[in-house]
């Protein structure tokens, strides 16, 4: 197996086999169990495929399903969530007030226009198609020979900012009436924003942000292999982060952890190309 496939596959069944050790109900606990084995089942039908499709066409399958599986684990922490520790809100919106002090910054008196707040809204919509994009951009390099190298920094830093969530309990601040948010003029891509968090967000943050930490991790790898991809990219991730916290997404603490944790990951793992 790719070491990708591996770090997939320990990560999910690990979130099952914690899971049981919880106090969790029996539906939230067959629930990991079931994404568990959804995603190593998944895994195992791409590994045997290339006994129907040609080598090429089956290791493109095994290229891809990294990203096609990246939302398995981040269901499966939901679970974990049975309700926001108002200590640890407490905490990250202190962070907050002292960092936005530093940086002589009053959220709620802010002026955010139409303009930027459209931006930034368009912004937190390219966490989704983000890491598929960084896969694409190798293929389009005729980079595919770093596709490995791409998943073994791209899975870890999600994974890692997924693994601590558990122990940060706490509820976005858009969702908290008493936090001092920045005021977002109402425009139809938060609308689209708010459509797609209802439907398939686990209704609370990842600590540290896994959608500011995975984008910044992409644009690191494509700046070593392929530089003006990793520009743009970069130019990308920093305005994710941004978005993340104007748009109350994800505290101040959230989007800097991860930042952090990208950067520590990237650097472990700049021995796996040379």
């Amino acid at each position: 197996m790719r070491v990708a496939e591996w770090i997939q596959v320990v990560f999910v069944s690990l979130l099952a086999v914690v899971a049981c050790f919880r106090p969790l109900g029996r539906a939230r606990r067959g629930r990991v169990a079931s994404l568990a084995l959804l995603a190593c089942a998944a895994i195992a039908i791409a590994r045997l495929s290339s006994h129907r499709l040609t080598p090429l066409a089956s290791s493109v399958v095994r290229d891809w399903l990294p990203a096609a599986l990246l939302l398995v684990p981040y269901w499966q922490i939901g679970q974990f969530f049975t309700g926001p520790d108002l200590g640890a809100e407490a905490q990250l919106a202190a962070f907050d007030r002292t960092f936005f002090g530093l940086l002589g910054i009053e959220p709620e008196n802010a002026s955010i226009g139409v303009g930027l707040a459209t931006y930034l809204e368009l912004a937190y919509v390219m966490v989704y198609p983000l890491i598929p994009l960084g896969l694409a951009v190798l293929y389009a390099g005729g980079l595919r020979r770093c596709v490995d190298y791409y998943w073994v920094v791209v899975l870890p830093t999600y994974y890692a900012c997924l693994a601590i969530t558990p122990f940060v309990r706490a509820l976005p601040p858009r969702m908290l009436s008493g936090h001092h948010t920045f005021k977002m003029p109402a425009t139809k891509v938060a609308d689209l924003n708010q459509r797609i968090l209802q439907q398939a967000s686990i209704q609370a943050i990842t600590f540290p942000s896994g959608h500011v930490a995975s984008s910044i991790a992409a644009a690191l790898v494509l700046l070593r292999v392929e530089p003006w991809a990793g520009l743009i990219f970069l130019c990308i991730a920093l305005s994710i982060a941004v978005a993340t916290i104007v748009g109350g997404y994800h505290y101040a603490a959230d989007t800097l952890l991860a930042s952090v944790v990208a950067l520590v990951v990237f650097a472990a793992t700049l021995w796996v190309l040379k």
